[in-house]
């Protein structure tokens, strides 16, 4: 904690070192901040992950048809990735969208794909697609999204495995293809002596979930998914289990190839966690916000805030309004309600809700939201 300078003690001499520096420390950063606010030289929003805003899609050749029309599927790859949710692409309002795919193309190049195809990778203007998807309402899930923990136990090479370390290393990559397509991390146990004591093949293939749940506690995972995977005859099933956060949710695969089954049951899982975390447009009379963050430090935590805050998909416009010793004063504009931050605050690491929460306004008043620094 930082301490406030004594009232009643004479200056000492300027030329002497300080005994204690961290209250001079601490009212000089306030001042730098504010000489900051004033010059706005603190501008600029924390960068998203590049990867959700790109996409590799086949074309048939280089023309200029190909090519467009490679726009509008590699378009649609982005929208599911910013949305969360695969059936955003049957809304009626993604349709007036498509053709306008090409005004958002910051760059493309041609690379090379399997089977001797040509592959276009697209880049996207990531905040003006974001602008797109709040002002028609569609849902949109910002760059904070917690990994998914996957404990997962097939029949793999003639034996029964759960995929992690070396095990099942092929399946595992198969399922990181999906992951990185949906823009999420997928956290695999590294199956070393303690994760083997703690969870066996007969748990997921029973549905055994408590031992998964304390099995995961080590990796800090927000959300885990408990998964088995069996031949039926010349097929494959799959049964997966979404869980966390009051959240438990059933998803069953099949498909001829395991692949397939884990493709459709991961993507359906993650439209399960895009349902529950992305944010549906402006609310209408959206307003401010007052947010305080309490266990500033110094000018690194208050960067660190700062970058943190605006790159929340629930914080549409972020303003520094007030620096004291330990603390930092934001007004924000919401693409929701102040739950909704506080929501999207406890998915990562960086700040909690305070005790005390979000404040009910009075009249003529902004709601506050209180949080502070993790350690």
């Amino acid at each position: 904690m930082l301490a406030d300078q004594p009232r009643n003690r004479k200056s000492p001499d300027p030329m002497s070192r300080p005994q204690n520096p961290r209250p001079l420390l601490s009212h000089l950063l306030v001042w730098c901040v504010a000489a900051c606010l004033v010059a706005g030289s603190l501008g600029g929003l924390a960068l998203a992950d590049d990867r959700l805003y790109e996409a590799t899609v086949t074309v048939e050749n280089r023309d200029r048809p190909a090519r467009q029309a490679g726009f509008e599927r590699a378009f649609e790859k982005v929208l599911v990735k910013l949305s969360g949710d695969r059936q955003v692409l049957e809304d009626p309002r993604v349709e007036d969208l498509r053709g306008q795919a090409g005004r958002y193309v910051q760059r493309f190049r041609y690379v090379d794909v399997p089977d001797d195809g040509v592959g276009l990778e697209v880049r996207f203007d990531g905040a003006a697609l974001e602008r797109l998807l709040t002002d028609q309402g569609l849902p949109l899930w910002g760059a904070q999204r917690p990994g998914v923990m996957i404990w997962l136990g097939a029949v793999h090479d003639g034996r029964r495995v759960i995929l992690g370390g070396e095990e099942g290393r092929s399946l595992m990559e198969e399922l990181e293809r999906v992951a990185e397509a949906r823009g999420i991390q997928l956290i695999f146990p590294v199956m070393d002596l303690e994760d083997r004591a703690a969870v066996d093949f007969a748990d997921l293939a029973g549905g055994f979930h408590e031992p998964v749940l304390r099995a995961s506690e080590r990796y800090s995972a927000r959300y885990v998914a408990a998964v088995h995977l069996q031949p039926r005859g010349d097929a494959w099933s799959g049964r997966w289990r979404l869980l966390g956060q009051d959240l438990r949710e059933d998803v069953r695969a099949e498909g001829p190839t395991v692949e397939d089954v884990l493709d459709e049951g991961l993507q359906s899982l993650v439209d399960v966690l895009g349902r529950r975390l992305a944010i549906a447009g402006l609310l209408p009379g959206d307003d401010h916000v007052q947010v305080i963050v309490d266990g500033i430090n110094d000018m690194e935590d208050y960067q660190r805030v700062r970058e943190y805050l605006s790159g929340l998909s629930v914080v549409a416009e972020l303003r520094p309004y007030q620096v004291e010793p330990e603390r930092a004063v934001f007004v924000t504009r919401l693409r929701g309600s102040p739950r909704d931050l506080e929501r999207g605050v406890s998915l990562g690491r960086v700040l909690e809700p305070s005790e005390t929460g979000a404040d009910t306004p009075e009249p003529g008043t902004l709601a506050r939201v209180n949080l502070r620094l993790s350690r």
